[in-house]
């Protein structure tokens, strides 16, 4: 399996349920983290293919056959009208993600990704391509489709097969 065929089998779900939910919109704008949300989601998007999809096994965030899944979603600090300013560490977030990569690379599972949602993302790609580069560089391949949250604030879910 290669990441963009993660990609086709989860994202227009997991898009059209991020855009069509209300509450999220309100997690971005805090710029809150919705982890477990994610990963329920995630799952329910998998069962509709893979009937063996789970959660924490092996202090993996979710397992189905030869596959691995880490989940992180990384809210940024860039600024956007509509979204509360807070100092969230893009660096810290990045190095979150480096380490799930690490982690994974250790697992004897066949296929293994990260997938990642990032809000608000930068309306100035150069600014998010220093940082995203760091974690393309450790990736075998990286894909992402953007999409905005409920209100209109920008984000991609990426896609990475390590």
């Amino acid at each position: 399996m290669t990441a963009k065929n993660l990609l086709e089998l989860t994202a227009d779900d997991l898009i059209r349920k991020i855009t069509n939910n209300k509450g999220l919109s309100i997690f971005a704008a805090e710029r809150s983290k919705f982890e477990g949300w994610f990963k329920v989601e995630l799952i329910d998007t998998l069962l509709k293919n893979e009937k063996k999809a789970k959660p924490e096994i092996d202090l993996i965030d979710i397992v189905f056959k030869d596959t691995a899944i880490e989940l992180k979603t990384i809210n940024t600090n860039y600024r956007f009208d509509d979204v509360k300013d807070k100092h969230r560490p893009i660096t810290k977030n990045i190095n979150s993600v480096l380490k799930d990569i690490s982690d994974l690379e250790k697992k004897e599972l066949k296929n293994k990704f990260v997938v990642f949602i990032v809000f608000p993302l930068s309306l100035d790609e150069a600014k998010w391509n220093q940082h995203i580069s760091k974690i393309e560089n450790k990736l075998t391949e990286l894909v992402c489709e953007k999409f905005k949250f409920n209100k209109g604030i920008p984000a991609a879910i990426y896609y990475g097969k390590v």
